[in-house]
């Protein structure tokens, strides 16, 4: 497991994250819609999260910790995301009230996607060993 994609990708992510809900607000400010401001936080969230897992990722070999470099780094930013924090990262406070539950199925979905855009990320193949000497 490569700790320091981990890292870059749980800063990014926490990052993208945050500057995504803060544009959703502003965006919706002046409709003064709850709901509209949570769909377009979610939105920009999730289009936020798969675009930076894919460029953290595009970089990495091909491997069997992979993915679960991914999931540890998506768990990661999901616990540094303000908004995760109050159960409001993702859509889980549509279907709940804000609190435990909205933070579970955001956590999960916010895993998902992260995971599923790690695996469709253009990895690199592994490292091949150098060709052997040959003479004529």
């Amino acid at each position: 497991m490569d700790l320091a994609r981990t890292a870059r990708l749980a800063v990014a992510l926490a990052l993208g994250a945050l500057v995504a809900g803060l544009a959703a607000v502003l965006l919706t400010l002046a409709a003064g819609s709850a709901t509209a401001t949570v769909v377009l936080r979610s939105v920009l969230t999730v289009l936020v999260l798969v675009m930076l897992t894919r460029l953290v990722m595009r970089g990495a070999y091909d491997g069997p910790g992979l993915l679960g470099t991914a999931a540890l780094g998506g768990l990661l930013a999901y616990l540094l995301s303000p908004a995760a924090w109050a159960g409001r990262a993702l859509l889980g406070q549509l279907v709940v009230d804000p609190g435990p539950a909205s933070y579970v199925i955001d956590l999960v979905l916010w895993i998902a996607v992260v995971v599923t855009a790690a695996r469709t990320a253009d990895v690199r193949t592994s490292a091949a060993a150098p060709a052997p000497y040959q003479l004529g």
